[in-house]
């Protein structure tokens, strides 16, 4: 908006039309005139302006002063009483003004005048000229040349002096309108132009033949073209195929969204999802539409951000310090610096996510999506599916629209297939076909669709065991076996243990709330020598029960499960009398353990007046079982 208080009369009328009409009004009527800004600044140069004032009166700085002063005077008169303000100057002679009002802020003002309605006495012409240190004689002889007119004549011309600064008034406000309306859309464009050129998506304007009249930059990089080889040209060449749909937003005002289209260019195959809408003019006919194309891989990355396909996991997040991690690591650290398919063979539970994620990140593919497929958890009829997606109608339950793979929300970066040795026959078959051609084939369609992922494999199989056997594909075997990377079980690099068990203690003990600060040397003799079926997995959940049930800052035998702590594992390392006293500290905690549970069924049926079901609802277990351990703690019934 623009502010009043900056506006000037120069600014909303041209000078030159000022100066023209303020000469006609003073030729016209007999007068003087000028027209002065609200500072009382001339703006127009003085039109009929006798020699007395111009040559006499205001040659003296004194005379000039009182001038500017009367004519003040009656500007603010005016503005005061709203009608044109007749007044006698200091030397008797009769002016007139008129204001220049917009919005009750005068932006100048008219003057008319140097008349006399009657010859002004010789005595009062000298005493003025001695005063403004003029010469008497010039002084009279000038003012005799002064017209002399009738006051009927002087508010006649001030009237009409008045109306014509009304007239200027309106002109002013309507110029400001025009030029805050201007400004109004010259901002509105300025916007929707930087809207239109830093969307992320390709726009397109079309006029109502479908041709092509304004294109973004986004628009001339998928089709790698510069905006002057597609601007005025037919929506219908630039599309292809998917015209047909296209038109009918031109056509026939038909809108339509997200609707996935491949569009043949120079830099190969366009796969987009496109939105079209009808622009209608002012009186709701058609003029054109606007076609939106959205890259399916910012669509997909968008997807893969929001739930949560991203790599977390770097080498350094990799605990150990045995030769055989870290001979992993090193080896995973250089498969991350090519392009080549791995293979990541290993136990369950010993991190194989952690290193296929930690080369994804360490590789060029950092900063697309890391996929993540468990093959093996996924329904044998649904899996070739998940991997490549379908089309609407592909089968019985399919979704309206159809549904890219995995493979499509990986492309760019990494996918991850955990348990690829579970995949079904058929799956491999069509597993090869994408790994060799880096491109697929969605259920139920036959349009090719390229693929650009790299692709990390694991297994807890020996799949050289499975091909002998007829389970796994020999070839795709040699596709996925480029880099092959073994990862040690736990129980081969038992001196990572401490390690491991100190940092998952510290880290979720700081996340729970329940920091702790020692650990027995027992503790840490008995982990390593646990043969660890679970790898790592198992070792993180020994740590999370540890953290349940210990009620100090110290992990200690007791707080260990049964199947580290028993017997067996006792007696192989630890000398007779340490033995007895694990033993001894085990049997306690049982011995407390269950007094602890008989005390919490005893007050049970204490409060429920020995309600059976509403203890063993309390306790979380069957009413058989409640009967057991009340017979076990010897509870009466």
């Amino acid at each position: 908006m623009t502010k009043l208080s900056t506006v000037k009369l120069q600014d909303l009328v041209t000078l030159s039309f000022l100066q023209e009409f303020q000469d006609n009004f003073a030729l016209s009527v007999g007068v003087a005139s000028l027209i002065e800004d609200n500072l009382g600044q001339a703006i127009t140069c003085p039109s009929c302006f006798s020699t007395f004032c111009r040559e006499i009166v205001r040659t003296s700085d004194v005379g000039l002063k009182r001038c500017l002063g009367n004519d003040m005077r009656g500007a603010a008169k005016a503005m005061q009483t709203g009608k044109p303000a007749v007044y006698q100057c200091h030397a008797g002679l009769i002016d007139f003004a008129a204001p220049i009002i917009l919005n009750g802020r005068v932006l100048g003002t008219i003057f008319g005048g140097q008349v006399l309605t009657a010859r002004p006495s010789e005595e009062h012409c000298r005493k003025n000229a001695q005063e403004l240190g003029v010469s008497t004689d010039k002084y009279l002889a000038a003012i005799k040349e002064i017209p002399i007119v009738t006051r009927e004549k002087i508010q006649s011309a001030a009237k009409v002096l008045f109306l014509v600064a009304n007239t200027l008034s309106k002109n002013a406000y309507q110029t400001l309108k025009l030029k805050e309306n201007n400004r109004e859309i010259i901002l509105a464009y300025n916007r929707l132009e930087n809207t239109f050129n830093t969307m992320s998506d390709g726009v397109l304007i079309i006029d109502d033949h479908g041709i092509i009249k304004q294109v973004n930059r986004i628009t001339e990089e998928l089709f790698d073209r510069p905006g002057s080889a597609l601007l005025n040209k037919s929506v219908k060449e630039l599309m292809g195929s998917q015209a047909p749909f296209i038109e009918k937003v031109y056509k026939e005002q038909t809108a339509y969204n997200d609707f996935e289209i491949f569009i043949d260019t120079k830099l190969g195959r366009l796969h987009c999802l496109s939105s079209g809408r009808p622009i209608l003019d002012d009186e709701g006919m058609l003029s054109g539409g606007i076609i939106i194309l959205r890259p399916i891989k910012r669509v997909h990355k968008l997807i893969n951000r929001l739930s949560g396909a991203q790599a977390t996991f770097r080498f350094d997040n990799i605990i150990g310090q045995s030769p055989a991690i870290l001979t992993s690591i090193q080896l995973a650290s250089r498969a991350a610096a090519g392009m080549s398919n791995v293979l990541i063979e290993g136990e369950s539970g010993t991190g194989k996510e952690v290193f296929a994620q930690a080369i994804h990140n360490q590789s060029a593919r950092c900063k697309g999506p890391f996929v993540a497929v468990n093959c093996g958890a996924i329904p044998r009829e649904l899996i070739v599916s998940e991997l490549f997606g379908y089309t609407e109608g592909a089968f019985t339950g399919a979704k309206r629209g159809g549904r890219p793979g995995k493979f499509e929300f990986a492309a760019g970066g990494t996918i991850f297939l955990d348990e690829i040795g579970d995949t079904p026959l058929e799956l491999q078959v069509a597993l090869l076909r994408v790994i060799q051609e880096r491109k697929l084939t969605r259920m139920g369609d036959n349009k090719v669709i390229p693929v650009d992922v790299r692709i990390i494999c694991a297994t807890n199989k020996n799949l050289a065991q499975e091909v002998a056997k007829g389970n796994f594909r020999q070839d795709l075997y040699y596709r996925l076996h480029v880099i092959s990377l073994k990862i040690p079980p736990l129980r081969e690099r038992s001196e990572d243990i401490p390690l491991l068990f100190n940092y998952m203690l510290h880290t979720m003990g700081c996340e729970w709330g329940k920091p702790i600060k020692k650990v027995d040397p027992a503790v840490i003799t008995l982990l390593q020598q646990y043969h660890w079926p679970g790898n790592v997995r198992e070792l993180q959940n020994v740590v999370e029960r540890v953290i349940s049930v210990v009620n100090e800052d110290t992990v200690r035998v007791e707080h260990l499960p049964e199947a580290i702590i028993q017997p067996a594992a006792l007696t192989i390392a630890l000398p007779p009398a340490r033995t007895n006293e694990l033993l001894r500290s085990r049997e306690m905690f049982r011995q407390n353990r269950s007094e602890q549970e008989r005390q919490q069924i005893v007050e049970l049926l204490r409060k429920s007046n020995g309600n059976i079901s509403y203890t063993a609802k309390q306790l979380g277990i069957a009413r058989s079982t409640l009967y057991r351990k009340m017979s076990q703690y010897n509870i009466p019934n």
